[in-house]
């Protein structure tokens, strides 16, 4: 089963171009984002003004000042429920691409291995290890490093004189900078 999505995108220019957003005061478009995070979320929130401040976690008159005819622009009712239209689409191209590109690394295993001169059957379980695993598995323990090897200095060279140390830590930091372009 493929993992839901965990972003929608929010195109600004769209939006700030929008007449129903650009009608909407701050506190309609606070709940218009808080309801379409929910929706992308959950799917859908409940059409029902009681319903839906539970969920949305506002008071009842709260919902009811800010919601407005302005969100019916953005948003549709299905039975009790209203959705974003535009985000279930968003959704659904999403989910598509996922699984194409799921099968397209099946496909990709299955033709390297061809190529290697194995065969594995298309149904047959791609990417679960079998055996035991080749070569050193060792990891860098960070006990084993000292400071002033990250530095390239040492803790004499860098705090013992005062003159120097300021120098040398100024051209380390500027070979870390260098080494590491600015990252």
């Amino acid at each position: 089963m493929t993992k839901p999505v965990p972003y929608f995108p929010l195109y600004a220019a769209n939006f700030i171009a929008s007449r129903p957003y650009r009608l909407m005061s701050l506190k309609e478009r606070g709940l218009w984002i808080t309801i379409m995070m929910e929706c992308w979320v959950n799917g859908s929130v409940p059409s029902n003004f009681s319903d839906m401040s539970k969920f949305l976690g506002v008071t009842k008159q709260e919902l009811e000042t800010c919601f407005s005819n302005i969100h019916s622009s953005f948003f549709e009712i299905e039975g009790d429920r209203l959705f974003s239209k535009e985000l279930e689409e968003y959704r659904q191209g999403y989910m598509e691409r996922r699984e194409k590109q799921k099968e397209g690394g099946k496909l990709g295993v299955l033709r390297r291995e061809e190529k290697n001169g194995r065969k594995r059957d298309a149904e047959e379980s791609v990417g679960s290890p079998q055996g035991k695993p080749e070569g050193a598995l060792t990891y860098i323990n960070s006990d084993q490093i000292k400071s002033n090897q990250l530095l390239g200095v040492s803790y004499e060279e860098a705090f013992g004189d005062t003159t120097n140390a300021t120098s040398n830590l100024s051209q380390s930091f500027k070979n870390y900078s260098d080494a590491s372009r600015g990252y």
